[in-house]
């Protein structure tokens, strides 16, 4: 009988410390909502600043959205340089390893501060990217 209870008891332990727990996907989401609420409209540089960063569960996708000003703010930026170069720092970002290990997506969204609402340039992504 003494062992019976003492399974029953260590059953519903590890019962209740798995559904505790909060798998990838609660726990990006979560932290993306935690850094927003937090620290946006955070600075980045003198022209660039992060608005939000929010996880899409339906295509698997941390999202970042930018303002860009100053100098920066220009339709002179070339798409494809800064994807080589935003490229190059998402794989060597430590800390976007564990989303990289977890295989999301990645998007970075780059609006005008000049012209409210207009989209610069949009960054994705994949698990084949990086």
């Amino acid at each position: 009988m003494m062992k019976k209870t003492l399974y029953i008891t260590l059953f519903a332990t590890a019962i209740s410390i798995v559904s505790c727990h909060e798998n990838i996907e609660e726990k990006v989401a979560r932290e993306c909502k935690e850094y927003t609420e937090k620290y946006c409209p955070a600075p980045i540089s003198n022209e660039v600043i992060n608005d939000s960063m929010v996880y899409e569960a339906g295509t698997r996708t941390v999202h970042y959205y930018y303002s860009l000003r100053g100098v920066a703010d220009t339709a002179a930026i070339d798409p494809k340089q800064a994807r080589e170069e935003m490229l190059e720092a998402v794989r060597n970002a430590t800390n976007l390893k564990s989303y990289k290990e977890a295989g999301f997506n990645l998007q970075y969204t780059y609006y005008s501060t000049k012209h409210p609402g207009k989209k610069m340039f949009d960054l994705l992504f994949t698990p084949k990217d990086y």
